[in-house]
């Protein structure tokens, strides 16, 4: 309660502090000082002239308040309220006879000069110290976008520096497909003769299969180094994204069976035709169907879901009419997994950025470019201990081709 209370009278005197410091409270100020001064010259008789000679130099003191707080209009307004209040005690009380009377003559003369002189001078120092605060926010908002470019040079520097790592890679891979690839294919040629010959219950035979796997897995990297480093195949041709899909499970179901992984699709009924080069769109599904096997390895599910975004009414499921060209299809890749912490999320898309110890790093990165490469957009949601989403989204434009008005057709 006592802190309540004192931060309420510091609130108080703050306040206050405020209004006393207003241009009407300073005006008050200068006036009671000239009021009293002009009081006390009046009230003193003038046989005690030391008494007044001292009154007189003390309305100076408003005078300069008057110049340093207002410029100008307040020195030289304060110097003629002096000398109108100040003039009839010079005639009346000290008899009016100029002779006795120069010096407070020349008194008033110098009021009006001093709070003119004083008042542009102030206004100067007023002005250059707006110009140089002025100034000083200029070079504050420079040095912000000195920092901002600096920043952005940085990331330049970096995407310099992978660029220069992938024409390095750019220019192995070429020997790598023929020095690598093709012994890869006749030591696959040769275990599979070999495990043939062999007894099906023969206990050499796992070791044979295992020889194939690791054969498989080595020959997947080299291929993500070729897909990622080589110059993109674009075919461009009519197909049904539904077959993309199933195929590309069908390529990972055993993969998936044996990590104890079910598969859930939610496709739409009729056909859904893009126009694109439809490697290109399995190689997208391909990549994000093996991230999520990868991070169930105790099994687990994962969900695809392919629909429609429709601009009025938010998504809904395909149908057979025909929409808006401003829709989108999305696919929707979603795994039940640990998910991805913050700082993965802003480095998932970037080469070599993995969290497996035998990763490349590689499998994201290519579908961040083949997105980029057809202008589409791949996102990510992920929450950790909940699982990830990742969302394909392919702009969609209406497709004159087919003749059929009962059947989806769309084309990008």
């Amino acid at each position: 309660m006592l802190n309540i209370i004192q931060y309420t009278h510091l609130n108080g005197t703050r306040s206050m502090l405020k209004v006393f410091k207003t241009p009407a409270a300073w005006w008050i100020y200068i006036i009671i000082l000239v009021v009293i001064i002009s009081i006390l010259h009046y009230v003193t008789p003038t046989m005690k002239w030391q008494y007044h000679l001292i009154l007189m130099q003390s309305y100076f003191i408003p005078i300069l308040l008057g110049a340093f707080q207002f410029g100008i209009k307040g020195g030289l307004g304060t110097a003629l309220l002096v000398s109108i209040i100040y003039f009839p005690h010079v005639m009346l009380q000290w008899g009016g006879l100029i002779e006795t009377n120069l010096m407070r003559f020349l008194q008033i003369f110098l009021f009006n000069i001093i709070g003119y002189l004083t008042g542009i001078k102030t206004q100067q120092e007023k002005s250059e110290k707006k110009r140089y605060q002025q100034t000083a926010e200029q070079l504050q908002i420079s040095l912000k976008k000195l920092e901002e470019q600096s920043g952005k040079i940085e990331e330049i520097e970096e995407y310099l520096r992978q660029a220069d790592r992938l024409a390095v890679i750019g220019e192995m891979t070429a020997s790598l497909a023929h020095e690598v690839r093709n012994p890869l294919g006749s030591i696959r040629g040769a275990v599979d003769i070999l495990r043939d010959e062999l007894p099906a219950d023969s206990k050499q035979s796992e070791f044979f299969s295992i020889l194939v796997e690791e054969t498989e897995r080595l020959n997947r990297v080299v291929e993500n180094y070729l897909n990622f480093a080589g110059k993109p195949r674009y075919s461009e041709i009519r197909f049904d994204v539904r077959e993309i899909i199933r195929s590309s499970e069908l390529l990972l179901k055993n993969r998936a069976q044996k990590n104890g992984i079910t598969f859930q699709s939610h496709l739409p009924e009729s056909p859904v035709f893009l126009r694109s080069d439809p490697l290109q769109l399995q190689q997208i599904m391909v990549n994000l169907l093996l991230n999520a096997i990868q991070v169930l390895p105790d099994g687990g599910n994962i969900k695809i879901d392919c629909f429609m975004d429709v601009p009025e009414t938010g998504s809904s499921p395909l149908s057979g009419n025909q929409k808006d060209p401003s829709e989108n299809l999305n696919i929707n890749i979603s795994d039940n997994g640990p998910g991805i912490s913050e700082a993965e999320l802003e480095n998932i898309f970037k080469p070599f950025f993995t969290t497996r110890d035998e990763g490349t790093g590689l499998g994201l990165a290519i579908v961040r470019r083949i997105c980029d490469q057809n202008k589409w957009q791949i996102k990510v949601n992920s929450e950790e201990g909940e699982g990830t989403t990742f969302s394909l989204i392919i702009p969609l434009q209406p497709d004159h081709e087919s003749d059929n008005s009962l059947e989806r057709s769309t084309i990008v």
